[in-house]
This record gives structure tokens, sequence and C-alpha cells, in this order.
């Protein structure tokens, strides 16, 4: 079943009215005709629910639709994860943030540390709009109940004073750490009432983060952690990092016993 975002003006009660872009590709592309169902997601109302709509009019630009059944949505984490990803060449970004929208991740804010291949800003605010895409598309066919946010890119100073205004937890991937698995993080709030809610992760680029750069991020207050006895390439750490992370720290999984296990 197709599936897709809308905002929160197209839901009028049980009477869906779809955005015109999206009415087009559901007339154009995927050529859907009035009597089918679509599967329809309004984070603005409620992430944790899905519709299911059943379509009376479809044309180019002005497709409409009718709420028949509403079902609840479990895809959401309890905790709330962004990711500080090293800029990286554009396919290995973008494969990043389309995992990891899979895998769970709330946000994602591209970072300039001291080995990106990418070492000015400004040549990543024209690809904002794709990369929202790409995290749409991700998001819708994942099932998930939201689509993850997208900030304009920071260096990896101002990265760190934001993920700490920001967040309850700074976590800093990084192969410099041999002794502190993700799981020993995790036992430090097992008794205490500070459950963080709100967790950001550090991902470095190709070559890692420089040893100033784990400095800094320390005194910033962030928790470097081990992904194990290998060196994984950028990708594999984030798409790694995020589902054990999740793992870890979403109560929801663990209560419901999913998951894979952490190192």
């Amino acid at each position: 079943m197709h599936r897709f975002f809308i905002p929160q003006a197209c839901l009028n009660g049980d009477f869906v009215r779809f955005p015109a872009h999206v009415s087009r590709q559901m007339e154009r592309v995927l050529r859907l005709k009035p009597g089918q169902s679509v599967a329809v997601v309004c984070p603005e109302v409620n992430e944790h629910v899905e519709y299911r709509v059943e379509l009376v009019e479809v044309a180019a630009g002005n497709v409409t639709g009718v709420v028949r059944m509403v079902e609840p949505l479990h895809s959401e984490p309890d905790v709330k994860l962004t990711l500080y990803l090293s800029l990286a060449q554009r396919e290995k970004f973008e494969w990043m943030l389309q995992k990891c929208t899979e895998a769970g991740a709330a946000g994602f804010v591209p970072t300039i540390s001291a080995r990106s291949l990418v070492q000015e800003g400004s040549e990543t605010e024209k690809k904002l709009e794709r990369w929202k895409k790409i995290l749409q598309e991700a998001a819708e066919q994942s099932g998930r109940g939201r689509i993850p946010g997208l900030s304009p890119s920071l260096r990896f100073d101002k990265a760190l004073t934001e993920a700490g205004n920001r967040n309850d937890l700074i976590l800093l991937a990084w192969e410099g750490e041999k002794d502190r698995a993700l799981r020993q993080v995790r036992q430090r709030f097992n008794d205490t009432d500070s459950w963080p809610e709100r967790i950001a992760i550090f991902i470095g680029p190709e070559g890692g983060f420089t040893d100033q750069e784990a400095a800094q991020a320390v005194s910033s207050g962030a928790i470097p952690f081990s992904l194990g006895a290998r060196i994984l390439r950028m990708e594999t750490a984030a798409v790694a990092a995020t589902v054990l992370v999740l793992y870890e720290f979403d109560r929801g999984a663990q209560s419901s016993g999913g998951g894979a296990a952490g190192p």
C-alpha cells in the first residue's frame, strides 16, 4: 500500500485533500484510481497513528479521500536521536541519511570536522531540499510516524555547543576509545531518574576525528565509546551506532524485547 505524509491543513475530520505535488504523483506516476486505499500519516496531529484513506477523486493536482480506518503506529522510538554526521561524498552522505532514517533517527545535522571532505557549509545549502526529499521518502518507505529533521551544516565546535544545549546525552563514536562500549554508557543510567530522552551522536569522517577534536568533545561533555574491535567505514558506523543507541536507550524496544544485541 502506498504511504504518504500530509500536513495538518490537508486533514479535515475524515476528509483528506492531498497537496498538489502529492496529487500529481498519485495521478500521473502511481496512476491510482478512485476506490483504492492509501496509508496516510499526519505527524502534526499524531505521529502514533496511521489513517487508511479511500480515494474519492483522482485528478492531476487534486486528489481527495475519506478516512475509513485509524490504526495505531508503533514505529517511533521513545528516545529522540540526532546524528551529527561529518560531511562526506554526496552518494555516501545521502545513503547515511536514508538508512539512518529507516533505522529510526529523529534528526540530522551535517557537520564540518577537520577531516571532512567538504569544508564549506555553503556547498551543502543547495542540497538541503534534495536531502529533505530523501528523508521523506525513506520515512514513508520504512513506516515511520514522522520525517526526521534536517538542520543547516555546522562546524564541529558549534555543533558540540548546539548538541549540548539540545540533548540530555552526547556520544562520540571514536575508534580511539578502546574500552568503553555503549552498553557501559547505558548502565550509568540504570539506577537514576535522569534517563536521557534526547541523545546526540557524532559520527566522524573518513579518517576519523582528530585527537584534538576528541579531546574537545570530551571537554564539552561528550562520552566517547567504541563500536568494537574492527575499524568501520563511516557509513557503516553511522547505521550501526543508530541501531545500537536506539536498542540500548529506547525503553519501548527494551520492554517489547525487540532490537539487536549491542557490543
